[in-house]
């Protein structure tokens, strides 16, 4: 009798322990369910937050906006409110910085997203009501991802079914995957060209395959009551020192022996450091004050202007679309000389710059002149 009624107390002792132990169980179960709805109700995931406009993985960039792109923040703000993207100003005005620098009557270059054809959009206004709307549709596409929709908007909308269908998001990679793909459908239409010739190798020559970082190196999270005082590259250089012949200077190709772009020559010496640019629409700028030797055609170089600033000291600058300025003529520094273009033996737009002891001779690294930030890997 004594052995059952210890069995019987040890069970009752053990059913009780399971009852607590399980209420325990649950009651803890319950609250962790009721702190992840409360994170829901109050912020959502983490995952999700770059669809709320807080760009966690997005750094402020190195380069300033001009002030032909600030000048139109009051016009990007309202529409930008309009097309409920507000949150997304800084980064809209990035985008125009890289597409025109605010120059032109289509200072978003969003006649294609409009028309289907570059040219249709006259008016200025017009532009940033287009590109604000386009990118509003993009980014919805897009699932909230900046940088994927960044790209797309220069790759257009394929980008974003080829990135989704993937499961994945934006990454450098599958935008030079895409990049090539689409090449190869469509290079035998003869109107694409390596913007960047270090992608040649692997045909990534459909669109630009930097523009998410061209754009975002502009992008500064910043109110309009801080702006005051900005400066670009050229406003900073004294008078007399040598300055950017571009606004907003990317070298993409430096002095010294390369592989040549176009006839593929190993240890071939590259005369000059190259400039990315937009073409037709950025303006080539005198590095410093001097007169204009020389304003023509040049084999090879296609248009070309070179400015003398002393007896032995020149600059030169290359496969611009058009020529501003004629023999004889005196420049200051940061004068336009003329526009970025792809005349001459070039792969794409872009500003073969030079500094040399003669006009056609003489040639120094133009780093030992001016002060632009490193190539971009």
């Amino acid at each position: 009798m004594k052995k059952l009624a210890k069995g019987l107390i040890f069970g009752a002792t053990l059913k009780w322990k399971l009852i607590i132990g399980g209420s325990l169980a649950l009651i803890a179960l319950l609250v962790i369910l009721a702190i992840g709805i409360f994170q829901s109700i109050i912020g959502g995931s983490g995952d999700d937050s770059s669809q709320d406009g807080e760009f966690v993985d997005i750094e402020s960039g190195s380069q300033q906006i001009s002030e032909t792109v600030e000048q139109y923040r009051d016009d990007v703000e309202y529409y930008a409110k309009e097309y409920e993207v507000e949150e997304y100003v800084d980064v809209l005005l990035a985008m125009m910085e890289q597409e025109s620098s605010g120059k032109g009557s289509d200072p978003f270059q969003a006649s294609e997203s409009k028309c289907g054809y570059i040219g249709c959009i006259t008016d200025p206004k017009e532009s940033i009501e287009q590109g604000v709307k386009y990118f509003s549709e993009v980014l919805e596409q897009a699932e909230g991802d900046v940088e994927l929709t960044l790209q797309s908007y220069n790759f257009g909308g394929g980008f974003i079914d080829f990135v989704l269908d993937k499961g994945e998001s934006y990454s450098k990679e599958l935008a030079i995957e895409f990049s090539s793909m689409k090449y190869a459908e469509l290079r035998h239409t003869g109107i694409y060209s390596c913007i960047h010739p270090e992608y040649s190798d692997v045909g990534a020559c459909y669109g630009d395959v930097e523009y998410v970082d061209n754009v975002l190196r502009y992008y500064q999270p910043v109110s309009s009551d801080q702006l005051e005082g900005v400066e670009t590259a050229n406003a900073s250089a004294e008078d007399g020192d040598f300055a950017s012949p571009v606004e907003t200077p990317l070298v993409t190709s430096e002095f010294g022996n390369r592989t040549h772009p176009v006839t593929g020559e190993v240890g071939k010496f590259h005369s000059g450091i190259d400039f990315g640019c937009n073409n037709g629409v950025t303006n080539i700028l005198s590095s410093a004050n001097g007169e204009v030797v020389f304003s023509d055609w040049s084999t090879g170089y296609g248009n070309t202007v070179i400015v003398q600033h002393d007896d032995n000291l020149y600059t030169h600058y290359a496969h611009m679309s058009s020529n501003s300025v004629s023999v004889g003529d005196s420049v200051s520094q940061g004068e336009e000389v003329g526009v970025c273009g792809s005349t001459g033996q070039s792969t794409g737009p872009h500003l073969h710059f030079e500094v040399k002891e003669e006009a056609w001779g003489g040639h120094n690294n133009p780093r030992d002149y001016i002060d632009v930030p490193e190539i971009q890997s």
